[in-house]
C-alpha cells in the first residue's frame, strides 16, 4: 500500500520569523518543505498562502509568493552570473516592480559577495559560488516568504556567514523565512523557532531552547543526543 510521507500537519509562519526544520534523512523535511512552496500538492488538506489557496495560483503568482532554493539546483549552459540572478526577476515582468530589476539584481548579487563574479559564467564556477549565485536569484525574487532546503551545505565559512547576515536581514524586513538544515548549532542562533521532524510528523515545534532538549532530540533522531548549555545557548553533538 501507498505509505504516508506526511501526516496531518496544522502550521501557520509568522511574517518575519525564522524557523528551521531539522530531523534525521527520510523524516519528512524536505517533503514538509515542498508542500510550503507548493510545488507537492498535498492529498488532504490545504495549503494557503495570504490566504490564498496556493494550488489555485498560476506559476507567475505563486513566484510572487514564495522563493525556493532547492538541493539539486544546477545550470548546465554557461550563462553569466547576472543574468541567473536576473531569472529571479521573471515573474515581475510587466509590472510597475521591473523598473526596479537593475537595482535589485545588483543588491542581490552585492548580498552574497558576487560583484567580482558578476559576468563570469556559472559553469566556471565552485559549487559553493554556484549555490552563492542561487541565492542571489531567490533574494532578487523579492518575494514575502523564503524557502532553504540545506541551502548551506556547499558553502564556505564565509558563505554560511553571508547567508546567515542576509537571512537575518531579511526576517528584519518582514520577510517569512523556513530553513532546512543538517547544521543545528549553526542555525539555532539565527532562528525563532524549530521544527523537528521524525517519521514523518511534527515531533516537537517551539523555540529552540524549549525544543533542543536531549529528551527530544533523542527520540527524534533515534539515538543518544547529547546536548550542553554554552553561554546560555544549547549545542547539540551526535554521539561518536
Amino acid at each position: 500500500g501507498a505509505s504516508t510521507r506526511l501526516h496531518l500537519t496544522d502550521l501557520t509562519l509568522a511574517p518575519g520569523s525564522v524557523t528551521s526544520i531539522i530531523g534525521a534523512n527520510g523524516s519528512g523535511k524536505s517533503t514538509l518543505l515542498r508542500l510550503m512552496s507548493a510545488d507537492l500538492q498535498p492529498t488532504d488538506g490545504r495549503v494557503l498562502m495570504h490566504g490564498a489557496e496556493a494550488s489555485g495560483l498560476s506559476a507567475t503568482m505563486l513566484a510572487r509568493h514564495r522563493s525556493m532554493l532547492a538541493q539539486e539546483t544546477s545550470v548546465a549552459f554557461p550563462f553569466l552570473v547576472h543574468e541567473v540572478v536576473g531569472w529571479g526577476r521573471f515573474a515581475w515582468r510587466r509590472t510597475p516592480a521591473a523598473a526596479d530589476d537593475p537595482r535589485i539584481i545588483d543588491d542581490a548579487i552585492e548580498s552574497q559577495g558576487l560583484a567580482s563574479l558578476r559576468d563570469r559564467r556559472v559553469t566556471e564556477l565552485s559549487g559553493g559560488e554556484r549555490t552563492r549565485v542561487h541565492l542571489a536569484r531567490v533574494i532578487a525574487q523579492r518575494t514575502p516568504l523564503l524557502l532553504l532546503d540545506e541551502a548551506d551545505a556547499d558553502l564556505d565559512l564565509v558563505g554560511r556567514r553571508q547567508l546567515d547576515d542576509t537571512v537575518a536581514a531579511l526576517a528584519l524586513a518582514g520577510t517569512t523565512v523556513v530553513v532546512v538544515s543538517h547544521d543545528i548549532n549553526r542555525v539555532a542562533p539565527h532562528t525563532d523557532r524549530v521544527i523537528v521532524m521524525s517519521r514523518g510528523e511534527v515531533h516537537a515545534d517551539g523555540q529552540p531552547a524549549q525544543v533542543l532538549t536531549e529528551e527530544i532530540l533523542s527520540k527524534a533522531f533515534g539515538t543518544a543526543v547529547e546536548v550542553s548549555d554554552e553561554a546560555g545557548r544549547p549545542i547539540v553533538r551526535l554521539p561518536g
